[in-house]
């Protein structure tokens, strides 16, 4: 298997968990010299801008650092201010805009259709990989392939997982997960491999106008006809909160 790969995703105020995140992306079973990297950094009032600047400076490394920093809140992140204020916090600027998550997102696919690689891993910065999982899911041989990601930790409901299955007009939770092989699902999101036609020649973009980004990215991508699917061999830690 020779294909190049991207992994990225957005940034903002990890540094937290930053080296653990990325030695698990260093620690892949997959040929180094066929990885590149991509983070889009926004917004950090911490020291994430510093230790992506040391990851990218490694040797053998290949990384792009692309800084998308929001001056001036956008009307969607204004309502969460203060009456008479004019700026949001640093850490709380986009916290809640769908919006700009998706223009960061889509930042990184135009960075992904310059570069010369077959696939796009994105990967949120609070996801542990286990060290076969883009091995595995290249093998799946998908347009679009996730693995499992818990993210029902925080409201104490572990049976939340990053799988959706449509139900009528709305989305649910799958939570009957074959453990054994690949299924199908209707929206997935924290960690999954996208191959290179699903953006360049089916022109798939992630959009706020469902809600959260990852649900327009999916949503259009079922609109041009194509499968999504979940690994459930492969489950990766999620690490929500520093403390964990």
């Amino acid at each position: 298997m020779d294909a190049g790969v991207m992994i990225g995703c957005p940034v903002r105020n990890r540094a937290w968990i930053l080296p653990r995140y990325l030695e698990h992306l260093l620690r892949l079973d997959y040929p180094s010299e066929l990885m590149q990297y991509c983070f889009i950094i926004n917004d950090c009032s911490d020291h994430t801008a510093a230790i992506l600047e040391e990851f990218a400076a490694r040797p053998g490394i290949r990384a792009q650092l692309i800084y998308a920093d929001l001056e001036i809140p956008s009307p969607e992140l204004s309502f969460g201010l203060a009456k008479g204020a004019k700026s949001l916090p640093a850490h709380e600027r986009g916290r809640y805009s769908f919006t700009r998550l998706a223009a960061l997102r889509n930042k990184l696919l135009q960075v992904f259709l310059a570069s010369d690689c077959h696939y796009l891993f994105s990967v949120d910065s609070d996801i542990l990989l286990p060290s076969r999982t883009l091995t595995d899911l290249l093998i799946d041989d998908c347009q679009i392939v996730s693995a499992l990601v818990c993210n029902g930790h925080h409201i104490g409901d572990p049976g939340i997982y990053n799988i959706l299955g449509r139900a009528g007009a709305h989305y649910e939770f799958i939570r009957e997960i074959p453990r054994d092989r690949l299924f199908s699902v209707d929206c997935t999101g924290a960690a999954y491999l996208i191959r290179r036609d699903v953006i360049e020649d089916f022109g798939v973009i992630y959009s706020s106008e469902k809600g959260g980004e990852d649900i327009g990215f999916c949503e259009r991508a079922a609109g041009q006809g194509i499968r999504l699917y979940c690994d459930g061999r492969l489950e990766c830690r999620h690490v929500m909160e520093e403390e964990q």
